[in-house]
């Protein structure tokens, strides 16, 4: 039997005759001996679960929440960043540097928001929307050619849709959009500036909030700020029907509970928490390289990127490595933590790799290898800027897959340093992205050549 097929029966309680379900909360135990494990074992699974949305709410927080005593928050509005991600780009890890980014948290708790946008032309765009668990949907060529208005609403939402507009239904009030725009290099900024400024939201709702503000450094930390955080989305945005009762057992923890708060537990509970916190900040660093599917080449396919369905920990493992990942169908990616051999990626002792691209990446637009640090997920601090190596992107490439045939990975220049990627002396990690993937990239048929170890002294000879 197939893993596919192997699940078992489901079915509806309801329909039965005369079964009934208890209203109240579940027992606690009354032993502070039990009570701890239990809130370990609980902890580990809140944060495996709800690590997503914590960690959205906190990336919010930081956007958009009231500097002062005023509580407005710049909610369903759009910020603009006008340069390509650095090393101190803090909205979200693993950022691309192909693209300008922007940011708008849309919050439709009181009715949908009015959205419109320019014509991209060729260029490459996407909005990628993400709900409070990170399950993606995009407005893009891809899905909706040649359309620009739309009216954006939650699932639940009944009423007339405007004239003109087309109806873009979404899963969750609180909606974060990231919209993609490809730069062709720092010269074509003003144009992409123009563009970012002509994307708009119309969104007549108060934006007084009494939310709680907390800090990204301190969900990352904390277990009371990151259940706290947890608990605030969950009341916003409610949970999927199928997770309620996975979601209901929090209710000990104090997530979406009547009789207690996250943070003001019992001492044996609250060292409960603490230790499955920890449990499973451990665990989600350790699956890292877990990301995908490895295929025989030192790299691993990222998949069912922003389509998680019911794989919890791989979504919380996608969400610790870096927010915001999009579909596969926009952005194909691979990354890798080793070389060819599967020692891990380090520039440490000089040295140097070299990465083959005979056969290009199948990307209907471009494509790029970056380098990011591996214990931060941060770009690389690179020497004039070079934190990536891919395709020509200019519009007046008449093919745009045009790149290096390779790729030359160190800490020092080599002789010919046009295809160089400098590294750290340190580990670090890769990822080859490929902006509207063929199917070649999305069923496997192509595959990323192999990281190999070199030596700095001849790592550019295939450049000369």
């Amino acid at each position: 039997m197939s893993a596919a097929t192997a699940a078992p029966r489901t079915y509806d309680p309801d329909s039965a005759d005369q079964l009934t379900a208890s209203s109240r909360p579940d027992i606690a135990p009354a032993d502070p001996g039990a009570r701890e494990p239990l809130a370990r074992a609980l902890s580990l699974q809140a944060v495996v679960y709800g690590l997503p949305s914590a960690y959205q709410y906190a990336s919010m927080c930081a956007q958009c929440a009231p500097t002062g005593d005023d509580n407005l928050w710049t909610l369903n509005e759009f910020r603009h960043s006008r340069q390509l991600a650095g090393p101190s780009y803090q909205a979200f890890r693993v950022p691309n540097v192909d693209t300008l980014y922007s940011n708008a948290w849309l919050d439709l708790t009181q009715g949908p928001a009015l959205l419109d946008l320019p014509d991209f032309g060729p260029r490459y765009y996407t909005l990628n929307f993400l709900d409070a668990y990170s399950n993606a949907s995009n407005i893009s060529a891809r899905t909706h050619p040649g359309r620009h208005r739309f009216l954006i609403a939650t699932t639940d939402w009944t009423g007339p849709v405007p004239p003109g507009r087309t109806l873009f239904r979404v899963t969750t009030p609180l909606m974060w959009i990231l919209m993609r725009i490809q730069a062709f290099g720092a010269d074509d900024l003003t144009n992409v500036h123009k563009l970012q400024n002509a994307a708009r939201i119309q969104h007549d709702g108060d934006r007084h909030r009494t939310w709680p503000v907390l800090s990204q450094t301190h969900v990352e930390t904390s277990p009371k700020a990151f259940l706290s955080a947890l608990d605030t989305s969950l009341r916003i945005n409610g949970v999927p029907a199928r997770d309620a009762a996975h979601v209901r057992q929090f209710r000990f923890l104090g997530l979406c509970a009547d009789d207690r708060t996250p943070g003001n537990l019992d001492g044996p509970s609250d060292h409960g928490v603490r230790a499955g916190f920890h449990d499973a900040m451990q665990l989600l660093a350790q699956s890292r390289p877990l990301l995908g599917e490895p295929i025989g080449t030192g790299w691993t396919q990222v998949l069912d990127k922003g389509a998680h369905g019911d794989n919890f920990l791989a979504r919380a493992v996608m969400n610790f490595v870096g927010l915001a990942a999009n579909v596969v169908e926009e952005n194909c990616s691979y990354n890798t933590y080793a070389d060819a051999n599967g020692d891990p990626l380090t520039g440490a002792g000089d040295r140097a790799y070299r990465i083959n691209v005979t056969d290009p990446p199948p990307a209907e637009a471009f494509w790029s290898i970056t380098l990011y640090e591996a214990d931060t997920g941060r770009l690389y601090d690179a020497p004039n800027a070079r934190y990536s190596v891919g395709s020509g992107t200019g519009p007046e490439r008449p093919t745009p897959l045009d790149g290096p045939t390779a790729i030359t990975v160190s800490t020092e220049p080599p002789t010919d340093a046009s295809a160089w990627l400098p590294c750290p002396p340190r580990p670090f990690f890769l990822v080859l992205r490929m902006y509207q993937p063929t199917a070649a990239a999305t069923t496997g048929g192509w595959r990323p050549p192999p990281v190999l170890r070199t030596t700095a002294a001849t790592a550019g000879d295939e450049h000369r």
